[in-house]
């Protein structure tokens, strides 16, 4: 008898004396004191064996373990803009009780005739308290894993410019009879670019699992609101989908400053919706 293999498991013994077996092919397992096997076989079948278990070996070789990819760390975007979304509710109030809303909401016919500054104010309007700890609570837990994943700067620009693209192509679809509020379609854009960055893979299916739910947390009920998710969420998944491509930017003083910059295009859409 001739060893064909060695220090296999238990599992592994079984699994070649199956093949050997299937195929006809006499042999002998062997039990070593250290729980280890091998398996032999007559000499004059010997290059028939190894061959059938070589074959069968490549076409059942375990999955190699993906590599992980590459993280920024740590990042306070989400608390501070969780904190934004608060601090801009008990600014503007709720819907009820100011004329901001007159001023800055994603108005569909008032952005087909050019005043496209409001898909970025509506960003910053929440029709009531429950509205704006929602969207705080989902931003401050998504915006802080995608920092994670690829730095405060790009997680907070590309939120910002999904919500916009989201409000921008809700507006356009519905063109009329339409008018939104709240940071949940850039919310949905941070889904969608989390959810583009992690797949193939169960999370993927985990973060799609907590956008459907997010619908029902942060949805009004409206289509028109719905839409504006969708959008947003679509927006967010093609900005994952080309920052897959890259790697995450070096820990720096800079990535807060480019995160804090965000702020810009919106404070530069107010004083352009209040001229």
């Amino acid at each position: 008898m001739q060893i064909i293999r060695e220090d296999l498991s238990l599992p592994q013994a079984l699994d070649a004396s199956l093949l050997l077996e299937a195929l006809g092919i006499p042999h002998d397992l062997y039990g070593l004191p250290d729980d280890r096997w091998l398996v032999a076989v007559p000499e004059h079948v010997l290059s028939r064996a190894a061959e059938s278990l070589a074959v069968y070996e490549s076409e059942n070789a375990p999955p190699s373990a993906l590599p992980a990819r590459p993280e920024y760390g740590d990042s306070l975007l989400g608390f501070i803009v969780a904190l934004a979304i608060i601090v801009s509710a008990m600014l503007f109030g709720p819907r009820a009780r100011t004329v901001w809303f007159e001023h800055g909401s994603a108005d569909a016919a008032r952005i087909a005739g050019g005043e496209w500054w409001r898909v970025l104010t509506a960003l910053t309007l929440h029709a009531d308290a429950g509205h704006a700890a929602g969207n705080a609570v989902a931003a401050g837990i998504l915006l802080t894993a995608l920092a994670r994943r690829v730095g405060p700067a790009l997680a907070a620009w590309t939120a910002l410019a999904a919500g916009l693209a989201g409000n921008l192509a809700t507006a356009w679809a519905v063109r009329a009879n339409y008018s939104s509020i709240g940071a949940s379609t850039a919310v949905f854009g941070a889904l969608g670019t989390l959810s583009a960055l992690q797949a193939p893979g169960r999370r993927a299916w985990m973060t799609l699992g907590a956008g459907v739910a997010l619908l029902g947390f942060l949805g009004t009920g409206e289509k028109a609101d719905l839409l504006a998710h969708l959008f947003g969420f679509v927006a967010g998944a093609l900005f994952g989908a080309l920052l897959r491509l890259t790697e995450p930017p070096r820990r720096s003083l800079l990535q807060p400053l480019l995160a804090l910059a965000a702020l810009g295009p919106l404070a530069w859409a107010w004083c352009r919706a209040l001229r």
